[in-house]
């Protein structure tokens, strides 16, 4: 039976997204890490990975950009938008000893930076490939002075203690979601395939390496400018091979079968030849926000 793959364990914020991309629970499979999760539709283990791509407060989830703009053969089609809310939550047992190690993901923790600075000063910050991951290793060890920030339902599916509610700094923050499918190589037309049609409300992904300094950011950008392509996102991502050597993901409205998309596109991928188009799939903005219904996770026998 082909499935999902996403961003686990169960219990995650990944787990609760799948609902807006209209994939059923029972024909997900949770992974380990975002880079699993994607080698499994790559490789055609799982017909498609769902993976966080952005959040509202802390920015891009570098490990999903970093992953499809390096590997090919993936092609984003769709995405979905989940408030997402913290809690901090102890061992069953250990709600009284002093916290001295926070366990989550990286990104939530940067989301209540502000909360933990003012409480928690001195605890250490030990990061995980998922908030759930940290509730479900925190329940586990069962170790007094270990918390998780994880989602409300999250931490108490895995029956941990709740030591505080609402930790997030913005109680508006926003994950964006994206729904990533295994594509041929040998793209028609020079598209990338299979593509959702046009809905009139789209978003378009490329990534661009440039060849030469990051000044060749002009002509990328002129390009969008000459076409009158919105562009919604521009993020830098090093190179690898030097200081001042940068690709960029870039985000426009639209879609690859309007004109001026194509047109865009096009013109890239003659100036820089490495340019990678990675998807057109309907914006999730015109749509009603998740919120978390993370279900309740059963601990490992």
């Amino acid at each position: 039976m082909t499935h999902t793959a996403y961003l686990g364990p169960s219990g995650s914020f990944t787990e609760a997204a799948l609902a807006g991309l209209g994939t059923p629970r029972d024909r997900a499979v949770p992974y380990a890490s975002v880079q699993q999760a994607l080698a499994a539709a790559r490789t055609g283990a799982a017909d498609a990975a769902v993976v966080p791509w952005e959040n509202s407060v802390e920015g891009p989830v570098t490990a999903t950009v970093d992953a499809l703009a390096r590997h090919p053969g993936l092609s984003i089609t769709g995405e979905t938008l989940l408030r997402v809310e913290f809690v901090l939550a102890a061992p069953s047992g250990h709600a009284s000893a002093p916290v001295r190690r926070v366990l989550t993901h990286p990104h939530a923790h940067a989301q209540c930076r502000d909360w933990l600075e003012e409480r928690l000063p001195h605890a250490e910050f030990v990061p995980t490939g998922s908030t759930a991951e940290a509730a479900r290793t925190v329940a586990e060890a069962g170790v007094p002075g270990d918390a998780a920030i994880a989602a409300p339902a999250t931490a108490a599916g895995y029956g941990l203690d709740l030591l505080a509610e609402g930790i997030g700094d913005r109680p508006d923050a926003v994950t964006r979601f994206v729904r990533v499918v295994r594509v041929s190589l040998e793209g028609r037309d020079g598209r990338d395939d299979p593509l959702p049609a046009p809905t009139g409300e789209d978003r378009s992904t490329l990534f661009v390496p440039l060849a030469g300094p990051v000044g060749e950011l002009q002509d990328v950008l002129r390009e969008f400018t000459r076409t009158r392509t919105p562009l919604t996102a521009v993020l830098p991502r090093p190179a690898g091979d030097g200081l001042g050597r940068y690709s960029f993901l870039l985000e426009c409205e639209g879609h690859i079968d309007q004109p001026a998309v194509r047109t865009t596109v096009d013109a890239l991928r003659r100036r820089f030849t490495k340019t990678r188009f990675l998807g057109s799939y309907p914006r999730a903005v015109t749509r009603p926000l998740l919120t978390p219904t993370t279900p309740t996770p059963t601990l490992p026998r």
